[in-house]
């Protein structure tokens, strides 16, 4: 067989088993609910302070794999309502999509204290008009300070954006 014969069948093979992990990966989620089930009913089984032994001991996947599991499991409902397709989650998409609430909740919080900062501009520079010297020394202090919060905030708003966009792009290239 000449390379360039091979190459169809290399590209059937590669594409046979990328699709094979795709499915595999997709039932993740949901076999880390079932072994996150049966990890906390065993935790309650297991005498206080022997759980990391025990562990070690009888799961194949160490300690941290076994709290993401039950991490799982304990928020199975919430990470259902986050998504209508759950069985097609991966471990770490659904531990993401629990994470996901403090993601909105801290992006609500740094909206609130933008508008905050941009009324307390606004409330500075109607003030500036009438300050006296040390009303403006406070006034510059007070905008400096402003401005580095600024900074961390567009740094944070820079970085979100960038992991929401390989997310999105992750998300184009599975469907």
């Amino acid at each position: 067989m000449t390379k360039s014969n091979r190459l169809p069948m290399l590209a059937e093979v590669a594409n046979t088993h990328h699709d094979a992990a795709v499915a595999a990966l997709r039932i993740a989620a949901d076999t880390a609910r079932v072994a996150g089930n049966a990890l906390l009913e065993a935790k309650t089984l297991v005498p206080h302070g022997k759980w990391a032994g025990w562990i070690k001991a009888n799961f194949r996947g160490g300690m941290r794999t076994a709290q993401r599991y039950m991490k799982v499991a304990k928020n199975w409902e919430t990470i259902a309502g986050k998504n209508d397709s759950v069985s097609l989650l991966t471990v770490t998409q659904a531990l993401e999509l629990l994470d996901g609430g403090d993601e909105l909740e801290r992006a609500l919080k740094n909206q609130a204290e933008a508008e905050a900062i941009h009324s307390e501009l606004k409330f500075m520079d109607q003030a500036l008009a009438t300050a006296d010297a040390d009303g403006l020394n406070h006034i510059i202090a007070r905008v400096e300070e402003i401005n580095r919060r600024l900074v961390d905030l567009r740094d944070v708003a820079i970085r979100e954006s960038c992991r929401l966009r390989k997310e999105l792009d992750a998300l184009k290239e599975t469907a």
